[in-house]
């Protein structure tokens, strides 16, 4: 038999008052049909007299039981109150909680309410746990639709969030690890590129539910840039142009050329095409500006003696090897990533005393190239010497540098290569290359040449 439903004669209404108190109104009836209907300012006052009103209603008798006890009267009925509230809990051990709770978080300097509330903003049920290595992975992916030179910049930036622990959980990740990898650089923008990255990183990974919020939000602002704008001077001008003739006979001269008198970005003229190097002019369509304003470059006369004595033909393999090489040999006071266009644009400005030029020619603003690119020169024949730069003037008086580069190796294709270590010892068949019979070995080696048993040259 099911038990009967009970039935509740007194309510407790909430009021809150204009000044923000809160009041609590008993109302309901007694069994005689008598309204009760009273005012309290503590819900537990409201709950003890409810529940006294509904014991007399049921026909109940509280026994009156008299224990020695310190609580007063309020104190009392507030116990009582919070009893009927612990859904059958010990009131000590939620109160021994709570103050623990408390004190743990007064300790970080936040209350209960402020924590809570941060919780319910910031959990997500379903946010997935990924390590490092697998979202960087997963990151590149997303990539593949951009330039290769932005791909493996990603890749350069996030290997400095994977090398301290690849599986280290990604919603692990704080601000004071983020701090520690950009502290190790020095130049304002180098971090501002690499924060960047792990911003653009970090936002894609919230969009998968991989972490709660991007660190970066919280870093500190970067400073502004103030160091001095680097350019060449003539001197590191003629050095880098000379070392770019005597490097593997002049392969990197056009490029050179092309960045120092043409201003143009390492960028376009990596993407830059024979074809587009054209009577007086360059068609600049590639590099950073590729979705962007297309150009044309005029092509000074030092420039055009380059390309005649230099055609262009592309730009070099290895171009990063061959610039480090270049540095070293123009021994400059100060090197930075885009000196070369730098040292462009301030001599295009010197020459032709019109910034607004200039900026069109370099694909700029004159805002952008003020700030970032040029510098002053007051010399107006060091601004002549320069632009009569040409390779004839240039060998007449070459300066002097100091240029060393790996010897380039011709070696015999396969075939030609597997009758030589059969013909002599490798000692000799190494001397006939021109490398060591260690090179030799290993280069066989890999080519997979089946090499004489040892002995097999000892004459009997």
């Amino acid at each position: 038999m099911a038990r009967p439903k009970k039935q509740v004669r007194f309510v407790i209404t909430e009021l809150k008052h204009d000044t923000g108190k809160m009041s609590y109104r008993l109302s309901g009836y007694k069994r005689n049909g008598d309204r009760i209907r009273k005012i309290y300012s503590t819900r537990s006052e409201a709950e003890q007299e409810r529940a006294d009103l509904e014991s007399e209603a049921a026909g109940q008798t509280t026994p009156t039981q008299f224990k020695r006890t310190r609580l007063k009267d309020n104190q009392l009925a507030d116990a009582e109150a919070a009893i009927k509230t612990a859904d059958d809990r010990k009131l000590a051990e939620i109160v021994s909680h709570y103050v623990s709770l408390e004190k743990r978080l007064k300790s970080r300097g936040i209350d209960i309410d402020s924590a809570v509330t941060f919780a319910e903003s910031h959990y997500r049920e379903e946010l997935i746990s990924v390590s490092i290595l697998n979202a960087h992975n997963d990151f590149l992916k997303t990539r593949d639709d951009k330039e290769l030179r932005t791909r493996r910049f990603y890749e350069s930036a996030l290997r400095l969030l994977l090398t301290p622990d690849p599986n280290k959980e990604l919603s692990a990740f704080t601000v004071s690890d983020l701090e520690k990898i950009l502290s190790r650089y020095n130049n304002i923008n180098s971090k501002r590129a690499y924060r960047t990255a792990f911003s653009v990183f970090f936002n894609w990974a919230v969009r998968h539910h991989y972490c709660l919020e991007n660190p970066c939000d919280r870093l500190d602002k970067l400073p502004r840039d103030r160091s001095q704008i680097a350019v060449l001077s003539l001197d590191e001008c003629k050095r880098l142009l000379y070392a770019a003739t005597l490097l593997q006979d002049g392969a990197t001269a056009a490029s050179v050329a092309i960045g120092l008198f043409a201003g143009l970005r390492p960028s376009e003229i990596e993407d830059l095409r024979p074809e587009d190097i054209v009577k007086d002019r360059i068609r600049v369509s590639g590099g950073k500006m590729r979705r962007k304003l297309k150009r044309t470059v005029p092509i000074p006369p030092a420039l055009s003696a380059w390309l005649k004595k230099f055609p262009f033909k592309g730009q070099p393999k290895g171009w990063n090897y061959k610039r480090k090489k270049l540095k070293q040999a123009t021994n400059a006071k100060k090197w930075v990533q885009d000196i070369i266009r730098h040292t462009s644009i301030t001599f295009q400005t010197e020459r032709d005393k019109n910034e607004a030029l200039t900026a069109y020619n370099c694909g700029t603003s004159i805002q952008m190239m003020n700030q970032h690119y040029r510098d002053t020169i007051d010399d107006d024949k060091l601004i002549h010497t320069f632009w009569n730069l040409t390779p004839t003037e240039l060998l007449a008086k070459p300066p002097k540098v100091e240029l060393t580069v790996k010897r380039r190796v011709d070696w015999p294709d396969t075939k030609a290569l597997k009758k030589l270590v059969w013909q002599k010892p490798l000692i000799h068949a190494a001397k006939d290359i021109g490398v060591s019979d260690v090179a030799l070995r290993k280069n066989c080696v890999k080519l997979g040449i089946e090499l004489p048993p040892r002995g097999h040259w000892i004459k009997g």
